[in-house]
């Protein structure tokens, strides 16, 4: 039956509604961008024309998609996205959430809907774009020399090595700052307290101090060193068996090597690997443990029949908590998804993961016994509700009344709100007393509770402003990276620089995250770029029916959870979404009937017709 003329045919509405809405999203952009409306970025200017022109083509491929199932995953992540660019734009421009009005909601919910459209299309193009790139090879196909040597593991760690080593010997003997020096002063004055990882503290007074033993005049220097060289080691080990694990889930050589020049060659990675930071050795744990986690939700019955895999795990699990606290608590908001996720081996994988808690705790209870440990005051943990409370007082003077009990006056000799600073909570940490604080803890609560009920929205602003770099991609951050050596009292720590043209590189890209003016050099430094490429992994692995690569998505979500509570919003709090991201992505990437098998991997000589299924 033929339409009558005045009815548009399916490819017209479709192309008329890609036009429309992509001119609306230019119009609309200056807006989800915290920018005057009148922006001559994009007010008639030949760069919204092409940007609407790319746009209708993007709209256009997406509306004329017929997977229902696809849309439907990536127009809620589109939907988050957009949300995260909305507020956290208008915090941005303003340090503030807009006046709520009929206008401001209305004029909010459109944009929301409409950048959820381009978020969405945009991931939809992005995961079908993934797909083809994880087709699967033809039979017969054996794997080539070039797969071979980048899947070797000393291969991929001595060339870890050397892009890594020219760095360390342009700061030589390493970066040694922030906590690194308070967690020294408590191994030499051996008064140890559970704020900082027992085992990193230890790890790293002992190697510095061998360097002051096997010196004739005590030399600091050569125990930073020692140090460094060991860690770069451990990380240059742990990114070669991630590389050799890629080989075996058979991901695409093109994806192995560009995940290899990412670790070797980009500036970042090669600064932390000789850190004396703890988060380094935590963030490679990290990857390491998101990588049991793929392989036991994979291969659950080999892996927990297999009492030398199931002892791997458990150690891997058990030092990355002993590195960081955040382990543990990530770990637990873990465990209510992986019993929801452990379908056909939920008791047995609770039990793994439970065990795991276990002798965490149990290792962690022996180093505080062996040494002598304390528990710190509890003010970390108050570092969003004393942000809170200092930004309702700063804005509402008068909410001091509910204040029946003085406790402010008891913890502060000063006016909160001077020491308030939006995006970090140290001067508000730094300023209390501290055992004020754990004595009078119940009615710093209560009056954070009964200020919050007043306040819901000041409240909100403190938490979102602060974490603007962990939800909101290019946000500034109060720290980036610092490369510097603080000096300590009883030993000297002499620097070096044998390369001071790298290092000059390596500084200016330190101070400002990007390189050679580069595109997208500052989007690979950046926490929240890294937040939503997890997100986005989550939808991509839902997509694909494949729920073995969500255990390890959801568990980096579980630290970014950790990290929104903490003082402030920094890379080195989140080095595991870094080093596990880049490998997750790879390792998708893979079609299912490329595995090779892991017998194949140990074998110096290529098989015969047993590789057919083996990726080039």
């Amino acid at each position: 039956m033929r339409l009558p003329v005045w009815v548009p045919t399916v490819r017209v509405r479709v192309t008329t509604a890609a036009l429309v809405l992509a001119w609306l999203a230019v119009w609309r952009m200056p807006f989800a961008l915290g920018m005057s409306q009148e922006s001559e970025v994009f007010a008639g200017s030949v760069l919204s024309i092409i940007l609407a022109a790319a746009l209708f083509l993007l709209f256009r491929h997406a509306f004329s998609c017929a997977d229902r199932r696809l849309k439907l995953i990536v127009y809620p992540i589109g939907f988050l996205f957009s949300g995260f660019t909305l507020v956290g734009k208008q915090l941005e421009a303003s340090a503030s959430l807009a006046d709520f009005s009929i206008v401001t909601v209305l004029e909010g919910s459109f944009s929301l809907l409409l950048f959820t459209v381009v978020y969405g299309a945009g991931l939809l193009l992005i995961f079908q774009g993934m797909q083809k790139l994880a087709q699967p090879k033809p039979p017969g196909e054996k794997e080539s020399l070039v797969s071979r040597i980048f899947g070797n593991f000393f291969v991929v760690f001595a060339l870890m090595v050397l892009c890594w080593l020219p760095a360390w010997l342009s700061f030589w003997p390493g970066i040694f700052n922030l906590d690194s020096g308070t967690q020294l002063y408590t191994y030499l004055d051996w008064v140890h307290s559970t704020h900082h990882p027992l085992l990193h503290t230890l790890f790293l007074g002992y190697c510095i101090m061998l360097g002051v033993e096997l010196t004739a005049e005590g030399s600091a220097a050569v125990g930073l060193a020692i140090y460094s060289v060991v860690q770069l080691t451990m990380m240059a080990g742990i990114v070669a068996y991630a590389c050799s694990w890629l080989r075996r889930k058979a991901a695409p050589v093109v994806a192995r090597i560009m995940v290899i020049v990412l670790f070797a060659l980009f500036p970042s990675y090669a600064i932390w690997s000789f850190s004396a930071l703890k988060d380094v050795l935590f963030g490679g744990l990290v990857l390491l443990f998101v990588i049991q986690l793929i392989d036991l939700w994979q291969d659950q019955e080999t892996l927990l029949r297999s009492p030398l895999r199931i002892v791997r795990f458990i150690v891997i699990a058990v030092l990355m908590m002993l590195m960081r606290n955040n382990g543990i608590y990530a770990l637990v908001l873990f465990m209510p998804f992986a019993v929801v996720l452990a379908k056909g081996a939920r008791i047995r994988i609770t039990a793994l993961l439970a065990g795991c808690a276990a002798l965490y705790l149990l290792a962690n209870g022996a180093l505080i016994w062996a040494t002598e440990a304390t528990q710190p005051c509890k003010i970390e943990m108050l570092s969003i509700p004393l942000q809170q409370i200092a930004r309702t007082l700063r804005d509402h003077p008068d909410e001091l009344a509910l204040d029946t009990e003085n406790v402010l006056d008891t913890l502060y000799d000063i006016n909160i709100t001077e020491i308030y600073a939006p995006q970090v909570a140290d001067p508000l940490k730094w300023a209390a007393d501290y055992d004020e604080v754990d004595d009078n803890l119940p009615q710093l609560i209560s009056l954070w509770a009964r200020m919050g009920i007043r306040n819901p929205i000041s409240y909100l602003e403190a938490f979102l402003i602060q974490n603007l770099p962990y939800y909101l991609p290019g946000s500034e951050m109060v720290y980036k990276i610092d490369s510097s050596v603080i000096q300590i009292d009883l030993y000297y720590i002499e620097e070096h620089c044998f390369l001071p043209t790298m290092r000059t590189f390596y500084e200016n890209y330190s101070n400002t995250l990007s390189a050679f003016g580069l595109p997208g050099v500052r989007l690979l430094s950046d926490t929240a770029f890294f937040v939503w490429l997890c997100i986005a992994g989550v939808g991509y692995a839902l997509y694909l029916r494949q729920r073995q690569w969500l255990p390890g998505f959801v568990f980096l979500l579980g630290i970014w959870c950790t990290c929104l509570v903490g003082p402030v919003a920094i890379t080195r709090y989140m080095l595991g979404f870094f080093y596990a991201i880049p490998v997750l992505f790879a390792a998708m990437l893979a079609h299912a009937k490329n595995v090779v098998p892991k017998q194949l991997i140990n074998q110096t000589q290529p098989a015969n017709d047993v590789t057919q299924n083996v990726i080039r």
